[in-house]
């Protein structure tokens, strides 16, 4: 692997520091590894996150245009001004 960028994180608990530290040796790995793992977890869980909102926002907005439309009397209307012009 090559070499990356280095950053410092301070976790704010020693017992969190062991506990991961020690789940990296269980599982025969370095703690490099794991923390890349969870970052990259984390990042597709926003990434997922996002698009469902993203698709929650369409879906709001496509409703309150159905709504819209119901309002101003549906297909009647727009006929109505089709036949205006």
């Amino acid at each position: 692997m090559a070499k990356g960028t280095r950053i410092t994180i301070d976790l704010g608990s020693e017992e969190l520091v062991k506990a991961v530290k020690f789940g990296a040796v269980e599982q025969g790995r370095p703690l490099r590894e794991i923390v890349i793992e969870a970052l990259e977890q984390w990042l597709e869980g926003k990434k997922a996150s996002a698009d469902r909102d993203f698709k929650a926002r369409d879906f709001h907005g496509m409703m309150q245009a159905v709504s819209e439309y119901r309002r101003r009397g549906g297909i009647e209307a727009l006929g109505e001004k089709a036949g205006e012009g």
